[in-house]
């Protein structure tokens, strides 16, 4: 996912590991726009984005804006990370509550043998490679083969893996995967590509970097998906903590997967609601013109991506593990040792 070039660094207080799951005094309203409030204990949970905020988040600003949380009693604390993966690691240290994560990197961390539990999925979209179709020099994903990928992580096996899957995928079975040259544009896909640093980007969101790069001017922005390519479809996003958190905090968990539920109801029925909360979260009016194109696009993009189902299966673990394996992203051993069960449950997300 791309950063957020308009959003703010919301501000948030990292407590010690010693003051998690503290009650602290907040104001609850009848309604959003209600004068008349009463005060009351909430249950606080420190939750750790993936990355800075964007309209993937919409369940959790919808049920801030909306008054969803303080209704089932919670203090829900957004925290945005100084890089993208500092959440994880946050909450691996007991400095956070909640994280958000991707199944991808759910199953990596697993197979590592750190303790992660995913418990609650909240945004399904598509995605995959992004690349110029105006160029005129990639038309189908075989065409891929030998090109410069530019991807965070780089250079890791992970773009190369997907990127050579896709060829694959497409018929060409002689592709050697050391042929790709790597770039680590970091989550900047568009401007990889527009400074011809790459010829294609992947870990990309279409609701966010398809809108994004024709707002910049690519007119001719394309992406093959991962779920017509041979890919495991991982572009989702996921509520994560540890075990023996999770075993402690069951309860609050459980509300915190209710209200974010009540919320997609708010941005499904009610979408220009939803807008206008989104709008007032990221100072829309204080934006760019091009900013503001940006913000107006990924919303609409965004809004059919919120699932109401939060389950996933088990099956789809052991795909995603056994591709992880296959193109030797993780270890064998590892990837075989690892239940599912230890990374993912079911038990609060029906």
């Amino acid at each position: 996912m791309n950063i957020c070039h308009y959003a703010l660094i919301t501000t948030a207080l990292l407590c010690s590991s010693g003051a998690l799951a503290q009650q602290t005094d907040e104001i609850v309203c009848s309604s959003p726009a209600s004068a008349e409030c009463s005060t009351k204990n909430l249950e606080t949970i420190l939750l750790g984005l993936e990355w800075f905020t964007n309209p993937d988040h919409l369940p959790l600003i919808v049920a801030q804006k909306h008054g969803i949380f303080t209704s089932f009693g919670l203090d829900v604390q957004l925290i945005e990370p100084s890089d993208h993966w500092e959440a994880e690691d946050e909450i691996l240290a007991g400095r956070l509550d909640v994280a958000v994560t991707e199944p991808l990197h759910l199953a990596q961390d697993a197979a590592k043998g750190k303790p992660v539990l995913g418990f609650s999925r909240f945004l399904h979209t598509d995605g995959g490679v992004l690349y110029d179709a105006g160029k005129g020099d990639i038309k189908r994903p075989a065409d891929m083969c030998g090109k410069t990928i530019s991807y965070p992580g780089s250079p890791g096996r992970g773009g190369p893996a997907i990127v050579n899957t896709m060829v694959k995928a497409d018929g060409k079975l002689d592709c050697d995967i050391s042929s790709y040259k790597k770039h680590n544009g970091s989550f900047f896909h568009t401007d990889a590509l527009q400074s011809n640093a790459a010829d294609v980007a992947t870990l990309i969101f279409w609701n966010f970097e398809i809108p994004e790069a024709k707002a910049k001017g690519m007119k001719d922005a394309a992406f093959f998906s991962l779920k017509e390519w041979g890919v495991p479809d991982f572009c989702q996003l996921v509520l994560m903590t540890t075990p023996s958190h999770f075993d402690k905090r069951k309860d609050v968990l459980r509300k915190l997967v209710l209200a974010m539920r009540r919320a997609t109801g708010i941005i499904h029925q009610q979408p220009d609601l939803a807008r206008e909360y989104y709008y007032q979260h990221v100072n829309k009016d204080d934006a760019t013109e091009t900013q503001q194109a940006v913000i107006d696009a990924t919303f609409t993009a965004t809004l059919p991506a919120f699932p109401n189902d939060n389950m996933m299966s088990t099956e789809y673990y052991e795909h995603l593990m056994g591709w992880l394996v296959e193109t030797d992203q993780v270890d064998s051993n590892a990837g075989e040792e690892v239940s599912v069960s230890l990374y993912w449950t079911n038990e609060i997300s029906w």
